[in-house]
């Protein structure tokens, strides 16, 4: 039994015929066009039009991550900065903190030996 040939033999003299064509019409120009891509130009466009919205998302994406990251660093310092603020609050709301400020001020306030009477 002969065997089935999967290939056709190759005819060398056509395939370097071939390359010299292909490489003329690229050092032309005229490459795309013999490949007929002219039918296919609206498809290329759209996918240039899709593949720069792709770029230009992205770039936009990536924008927003900076600032949320900015943003995030920025929250830390107000974090902080507002930790320190409630601290001096706190302190200052003791009497003890607020007696001793009056006395450094030359001020004869004091605190109330007796409770405060209310009138009704």
């Amino acid at each position: 039994m002969e065997k089935k040939k999967f290939f056709k033999e190759i005819d060398w003299s056509k395939t370097g015929s071939a390359v010299k064509e292909t490489l003329i019409s690229i050092g032309q120009g005229t490459f795309l066009l013999r490949m007929r891509v002219d039918k296919l130009f609206p498809y290329i466009f759209v996918l240039f039009i899709i593949g720069c919205a792709n770029i230009w998302l992205s770039y936009k994406v990536e924008q927003a991550a900076l600032r949320v990251e900015r943003n995030k660093k920025e929250l830390e310092t107000l974090k902080i900065y507002h930790a320190h603020l409630t601290g001096e609050i706190v302190e200052l709301n003791r009497i003890s903190t607020i007696e001793g400020m009056l006395q450094q001020m030359g001020s004869e306030v004091k605190i109330p030996d007796k409770p405060v009477d209310r009138i009704k």
